[in-house]
């Protein structure tokens, strides 16, 4: 039974922290945000087999109801099993571990509920929860108002709003507030300070905070689920420069969780393909141009704006229909991901511009190769509308067969080799 801190149970709850990935850090600075919708983290827990124990125990306790104290005998098991050393006393840093983890997942289901109840109960009311040790002012101020679940506020000030917070929120319809005698309000001025996060870390920064809120609990938990952990992460990584997200990336497909998430979502999207045998515009984000390679591409003045690699469905598509060449077999499309990172040479087309890389493959004796084309334009759907951005796609794909096939490669520049 799913125990939703100290509430009923609700499933939402759970699920919202079961489709984390574990991500291993140096610092909480490495991890900020909206990231966390998507990412379990125990900050300096560098490990994925620490990390996966951490994991275990924090889902025990939100699944299981595991008390505090109960949490705090894992966590010595932990520690002792690993000798892992921490920052902070034991007490503070069980206690950051169970308080964040269990009521942020508890926020991010109620946040799903309400949202879906929004048309009947459109009025969020913010409750501070009393007797707290060491109440924040700014919260106690919060007690009681009551705003539309559409008002801008909200984006910032759902809870969680800093570590240790109980707020939460109360959702009512019009009924609901003239029999409490509530009203809507006005939400307050946000007023912003600097705060430094991550000083004795390899990545300390500057970020812009509102008031009374801590760094990095400025967002609803759950609001950014809208895509998958991996997919959320291949956002990221585009707005990095290209070595860098190529470096991420790889860094990310090397936890084999990661790497089994994705390959499912390009496996569920081939085979809707091949089942409809028709496109419907969708895409997936499904590697990475490898840092060797990159480096290889800069050298020529050729760098990609980004390192990450699209599929669309109607390139897809269009690689399976019989042609001049025999398609490759749908399970290679299956399993893209893995041939991504595990291509047996990388040729660079002459006189293709935007420039053409193929990947070829040993396919158990036969050939095979995909046309990756860089700094293509792509359409994306934004809030302002659609826009056109760089990004490189698998184009195409076939068997290479006869030695004539063969042979049409050898003009190509070979740029990458296992």
């Amino acid at each position: 039974m799913t125990v939703a801190y100290g509430k009923l149970p609700f499933d939402e709850q759970l699920r919202f922290f079961r489709n984390k990935l574990n991500i291993p850090t140096e610092s909480y600075a490495d991890i900020y945000g909206a990231e966390h919708d998507h990412a379990f983290v125990v900050a300096g827990a560098n490990r994925l087999d620490l990390l996966a124990d951490f994991r275990t125990a924090v889902d025990k306790a939100i699944a299981d109801g595991t008390t505090l104290e109960e949490f705090r005998r894992d966590f010595d098991a932990i520690v002792a099993k690993y000798g892992w050393e921490y920052n902070g006393g034991r007490d503070w840093r069980s206690r950051i571990i169970y308080d964040t983890n269990l009521h942020s997942s508890y926020q991010a289901g109620r946040y799903e509920q309400q949202r879906e109840a929004s048309r009947y109960r459109p009025y969020w009311e913010y409750k501070h929860r009393e007797g707290q040790r060491h109440p924040r002012p700014e919260h106690e101020a919060w007690d009681g108002l009551v705003l539309h679940c559409d008002d801008p506020w909200w984006q910032t000030h759902y809870p969680v709003n800093a570590y240790g917070c109980k707020c939460t929120v109360i959702a009512h319809n019009a009924r609901s507030l003239a029999k409490r005698g509530l009203k809507v309000g006005t939400a307050p001025p946000l007023e912003y300070e600097d705060r430094v996060i991550g000083k004795n870390s390899a990545n300390p920064r500057t970020v812009q905070v509102p008031k009374g809120l801590d760094p990095g609990f400025d967002h609803i938990p759950g609001a950014s689920r809208d895509k998958s952990p991996t997919q959320f992460f291949f956002d990221k990584a585009k707005g990095l420069p290209p070595l860098l997200s190529s470096t991420s990336v790889s860094s990310l497909l090397s936890n084999p969780q990661a790497r089994g998430m994705l390959n499912r979502e390009v496996a569920a999207m081939v085979d809707k393909l091949v089942r409809d045998g028709v496109s419907r515009g969708a895409s997936l984000s499904v590697g990475a141009i490898a840092p060797g390679i990159i480096k290889a591409l800069d050298q020529r003045g050729l760098t990609p704006s980004t390192s990450v690699i699209t599929l669309r469905d109607q390139d897809v598509l269009h690689a399976l229909r019989p042609g001049k060449h025999q398609p490759l077999p749908v399970q290679f499309w299956r399993d893209l991901a893995d041939h991504l990172m595990t291509p047996e040479r990388v040729l660079l087309m002459k006189n293709e511009n935007p420039p053409v890389l193929l990947y070829v493959y040993d396919l158990g004796g036969d050939k095979g190769k995909i046309a990756l084309k860089m700094d293509y334009d792509l359409a994306v759907k934004t809030p302002q509308g659609k826009r056109k951005v760089k990004g490189n796609i698998v184009r195409t794909g076939s068997m290479l067969l006869t030695q004539a096939e063969i042979n049409s490669l050898k003009g190509e520049i070979a740029i990458w080799q296992k």
